[in-house]
């Protein structure tokens, strides 16, 4: 299964911690995250602050690796045809199974859009690049 989310850019390492999950959590590699009740989560739209999830949890686990900080770039897919004129926007998340850039909507702005020429493809929903605005730690 593909990743909702992949690093594509920023520093040479992504810095991460270990975060505290319920045992019963499943996350894919390439999930973003939430925090709820101090208990890492796969991201909503209603988060108003996300990590990246890199490596994923099986049922059981009680640690899951997440992103510090915000020097890296993610792309992902977007809810709509991302334009030209999305470049450096701040927008949301959407989805729940599969989590999807929300170009269109800015009620938590989690996410700034790229502004390089690589931020996207006029008319595809594909490949958009984003950095994360509200990062968890």
């Amino acid at each position: 299964m593909a990743k909702d989310f992949r690093v594509v850019g920023g520093n040479d390492g992504l810095e991460t911690i270990l975060a505290t999950i319920a045992t019963a959590t499943v996350l894919e590699a390439g999930d973003l995250v939430g925090l709820s009740s101090g208990i890492i989560t796969k991201a909503v739209a209603s988060d108003t602050a996300i990590a990246y999830c890199p490596y994923g949890s099986a049922d059981g686990e009680v640690k899951v690796e997440i992103s510090k900080g915000n020097d890296f770039m993610l792309e992902g897919t977007a809810d709509a045809n991302y334009a030209v004129t999305d470049k450096a926007i701040f927008c949301d998340l959407v989805g729940t199974t599969t989590l999807l850039i929300d170009l269109g909507t800015t009620s938590t702005s989690v996410f700034n859009v790229d502004a390089s020429e690589n931020a996207g493809t006029d008319a595809s929903t594909l490949n958009v690049r984003v950095k994360i605005a509200l990062p968890l730690i």
